[in-house]
């Protein structure tokens, strides 16, 4: 399996592990897109930045539980108002802790061939 060949170099992050986990995030609508599995780079947005974030914004902004999904989407509900979960595996690519203002966000940087928006379902949550 192999990675997109448009990561910069030292990326996905040399701390990633193989993918073995269920991740939640953040959508706009109850209806999923592939708009909504786009990373920063994808959407645009890898310019201006330095470090860490030169890589991060070539992987999926992703929560290891739904407590820290609902936690990030309180602090930006901009994000979006509905919630998606996906079960990985280690053929789905790597994963690592990239804490920010919320400290359980991670970023998957998925294989090439993974279709990241297929392996996503909508939550239905009470609200």
């Amino acid at each position: 399996m192999k990675f997109s060949k448009d990561l910069p170099d030292d990326c996905p992050l040399s701390r990633a592990m193989p993918c073995n986990l269920t991740i939640y995030m953040l959508c706009r609508s109850a209806t999923l897109s592939g708009h909504d599995c786009l990373t920063q780079a994808e959407r645009g947005r890898a310019t201006n930045v330095s470090g860490e974030y030169i890589c991060t914004r070539h992987g999926l902004s992703v929560f290891p539980s739904l407590e820290s999904c609902i936690h990030q989407q309180k602090l930006f509900p901009h994000l979006g108002s509905h919630i998606a979960v996906a079960s990985l595996t280690t053929e789905h690519g790597v994963i690592a802790d990239t804490p920010s203002k919320n400290p359980s966000h991670m970023t998957w940087w998925a294989y090439d061939e993974v279709k990241r928006v297929e392996c996503f379902t909508i939550m239905q949550l009470d609200k």
